[in-house]
């Protein structure tokens, strides 16, 4: 179950990166304001939306490791839930075994 979810969110991250996050749009929209660009269709960025890019990125960054952190944190429970498991079974074993049960 973990793929399909991995691919999806592997897919919204690369839609989203073609996208200018919400600090950049913010920056555009200032700098047209305060005349540091041509006008709202230039190429160029202003310093204001270079810089709201710059924190869009970042927040991505973040959350990317965050996103990564829950990953390996859900992997390190699984594989104790899975040790657990095995554990739990060697017991039961061991106990038909001292009722003569095998």
């Amino acid at each position: 179950m973990k793929a399909p979810i991995a691919v999806l969110a592997a897919a919204l991250l690369s839609f989203t990166a073609a996208c200018d996050g919400g600090r950049e749009q913010a920056g555009e929209v200032a700098d047209n304001r305060s005349g540091a660009v041509e006008g709202e269709d230039s190429i160029e960025s202003g310093p204001a939306e270079t810089m709201g890019e710059r924190q869009d990125e970042a927040a991505d960054s973040l959350n990317e490791a965050k996103e990564a952190q829950a990953d390996a944190l859900e992997d390190a429970a699984d594989a104790q839930r899975a040790a657990a498991e095995q554990k739990a079974e060697a017991l039961e074993q061991q106990a038909d075994r001292t009722r003569g049960r095998q």
